[in-house]
């Protein structure tokens, strides 16, 4: 039987989930398991009858005509069929991501803290440009699954089950990862209003903590973006607002890089905050971004 509700969560996916292709989708399953009980009281082992009952199943085109879904006069919006094993593989690939991020964010942070620690800039340029590498690297490894945040995604009952229990299990993890690494900023804001806290010392901190934010909300968003959930909800809104934030992007890093780097010639001892203070304002005019435009989406239905 579950052969049978595979294929026919493959045949459809291509289709929009309306009404009518439920309710069809459930009246065919419904004639297809009441055949296959036959079968299989007939004598007939489950792969036979099952692999009988799908040889029978007709044209879908056909079927689905009499509906006004005709598949090729582009009416059916673009989407992408995920198997299981598509899943763990992207799933695999988004946990590694977040790794990597998440440490090359930290190496930047540690090679700031080694010019407060050494008063020497070397390090520093030698962690950056660590990091850049490991962010191109890691950029070029993704690509692939780039078109996962923007295109709805198909998945059949039993796979998106499955997403669904390996988010159950990961959210206290994520829920731990993101409480311990808030507790730790407020311990070690804390300590340096109180004691002489070392400032390498608070910054390496703060960079784990940072590096806990970024593995839980890369695993997390890989599972928003397979159920479409959260930010992707909306995913005609994700790439209007995507081409946007990339092109600030571009222009907006390489300005604050230049201006963290002037106050550092100047003898500004403070000129790392440039980098913090850069990415809260960049991350609030990313969500007001994303925000603008699945507003005026949804006002647009």
């Amino acid at each position: 039987m579950e052969a049978i509700k595979t294929y026919l969560d493959n045949v459809f996916a291509a289709y929009p989930q309306s009404n009518e292709v439920q309710a069809l989708k459930r009246d065919m399953l419904a004639n297809m398991e009441e055949k296959y009980i036959m079968l299989r009281q007939g004598g007939k082992s489950e792969h036979e009858a099952a692999y009988s009952v799908i040889a029978d199943f007709g044209n879908i085109e056909e079927i689905t005509a009499e509906l006004g879904l005709d598949i090729k006069s582009g009416e059916v919006e673009e989407a992408i069929f995920l198997t299981w094993n598509d899943v763990q593989t992207y799933l695999t690939k988004a946990k590694q991501s977040g790794i990597w991020i998440g440490l090359g964010v930290w190496l930047i942070i540690a090679g700031v803290s080694s010019v407060v620690l050494l008063d020497n800039v070397f390090i520093l340029f030698v962690t950056v440009a660590i990091a850049v590498t490991m962010f191109i690297v890691n950029g070029n490894k993704m690509s692939p699954y780039a078109s996962y945040e923007e295109i709805s995604l198909r998945l059949d009952s039993n796979t998106r089950e499955k997403i669904e229990t390996e988010r159950a299990r990961f959210m206290p993890s994520c829920t731990a990862m993101v409480a311990g690494g808030i507790a730790l900023i407020l311990l070690v804001v804390g300590a340096v209003t109180v004691i002489d806290f070392p400032i390498p010392l608070f910054l390496n901190i703060v960079g784990f903590s940072v590096f806990l934010f970024i593995i839980a909300g890369s695993y997390s968003s890989a599972f928003d973006i397979l159920l479409g959930k959260g930010d992707y909800s909306n995913k005609e809104a994700v790439k209007k607002s995507g081409r946007i934030v990339g092109t600030l992007a571009a222009v907006y890093w390489p300005v604050a890089t230049a201006i963290a780097l002037w106050q550092l010639f100047i003898g500004n001892a403070y000129f790392w905050v440039v980098w913090p203070v850069a990415g809260v304002l960049f991350g609030g005019i990313c969500g007001g971004i994303a925000v603008w435009y699945g507003t005026k989406d949804k006002d647009n239905k």
